[in-house]
């Protein structure tokens, strides 16, 4: 990422020392819209990376892409893309750029229903370090300007904005994370969610005298193969909060959708699996119960016979998060965790149900060229 950065600050250079033509100066200008894009986009080709392999790449990444979506745009004016700009520019662009963010991609939406719905930015940083704390610094300011931005008006037609920040900052993570993830903060709860590869699972728990809890082979059916995620949560209300994996999804654009799955999941997947067994099947379970995001929660609600899991306030708690497999023509996912809040005590209030949903994008190309399950 660093390198990025180097190439996107070339660029203002040239724009700084060039005294020639406007053109050159719209020209700099694109190419450092493009280059922060090209971070985080499957618009990466294989000459483009660098030699780069798919099999290297992920098959699942953040968000779909602004400069894509200009450049279709451009080459099918009759297209139903719509390349969206934020809405009230005047109150939501200057703490935009006092905080050097930019906006790197967005939910992708229809033009039917471009009126209807929400549209999901994404913003990133040119600094390297930037860091979550940094985002929630944004978000303060951010939060004045928003209820005036969803005020409807004559002239205007506004939208909620819904933010999301990409960043590449593996230290936020207990378990460093392997790709770029995203975060989103409501009612004073945090998530951050990241995409782990098969390949890396597996380099990194699929070892020794052990099966990675996410083990599969190639003549397992789509639906009993994963996607797998690594989420962190952090409560900063004064409230528990609960989380039930079995409540979070996958949406793709054909309206399929694909379940949570929790650690008995995992242990049915096992007993399909015939060369799954022994020693190995129950170190990998035991490997299960430490990583999994359920497992490192805590009892916040018992009841007889029964009880729920969640996190403190004031805590953070992370972890993996497996999902049925996507099927191989999805193209736009949305990743659905819902997060139950707790009322405050001796209220009359009831549970609220708050949807963390975030975007990404899915490569058939690069799913088929990924390398075949190894033990390492």
């Amino acid at each position: 990422m660093k390198w990025f950065f180097k190439q996107t600050k070339s660029c203002q250079n040239l724009r700084r020392n060039s005294s020639g033509s406007k053109r050159i100066m719209g020209l700099s200008r694109t190419l450092f819209v493009l280059n922060i894009g090209m971070l985080f986009l499957l618009g990466f080709t294989i000459l483009g990376c660098g030699g780069q392999s798919l099999q290297s790449m992920s098959p699942i990444q953040p968000v779909q892409n602004i400069t894509d979506a200009q450049m279709e745009k451009e080459n099918n004016p009759n297209s139903e893309v719509i390349v969206p700009a934020i809405p009230s520019a005047k109150l939501a662009q200057p703490i935009i750029d006092k905080h050097g963010l930019q906006t790197v991609g967005f939910r992708l939406v229809k033009i039917p229903d471009a009126n209807a719905k929400a549209l999901t930015y994404v913003f990133a940083s040119p600094e390297y370090i930037y860091s979550p704390d940094d985002w929630n610094q944004f978000l303060t300011e951010w939060r004045e300007v928003e209820p005036v931005i969803e005020l409807p008006t004559e002239d205007e037609n506004r939208k909620v904005v819904d933010v999301v920040f990409v960043s590449d900052f593996p230290e936020e993570f207990d378990i460093q994370a392997r790709q770029p993830f995203l975060t989103k903060t409501l009612d004073d709860i945090t998530v951050s969610i990241c995409y782990w590869r098969r390949t890396d699972l597996d380099r990194k728990y699929n070892r020794g005298n052990a099966y990675s809890p996410f083990y599969e082979t190639e003549a397992l059916r789509q639906g009993d193969k994963t996607d797998v995620f690594y989420v962190k949560i952090t409560n900063n209300r004064k409230e528990y909060i609960l989380f039930d994996v079995k409540k979070c999804e996958i949406a793709d654009q054909g309206e399929n959708y694909y379940p949570g799955l929790d650690y008995e999941d995992l242990e049915d997947r096992f007993v399909t699996m015939s060369r799954a067994s022994g020693l190995y099947v129950k170190h990998g379970l035991e490997k299960a119960r430490q990583i999994l995001l359920e497992k490192r929660m805590h009892v916040v609600e018992k009841q007889v016979g029964f009880h729920r899991v969640g996190i403190k306030p004031g805590e953070s708690v992370e972890g993996f998060v497996p999902f049925r497999q996507v099927k191989l023509n999805a193209i736009d996912l949305l990743v659905i965790l819902p997060i139950e809040k707790s009322p405050p005590p001796g209220g009359a209030q009831r549970y609220q149900t708050l949807e963390f949903n975030f975007p990404f994008t899915h490569s058939r190309s690069i799913r088929i060229a990924q390398p075949s399950p190894q033990r390492y």
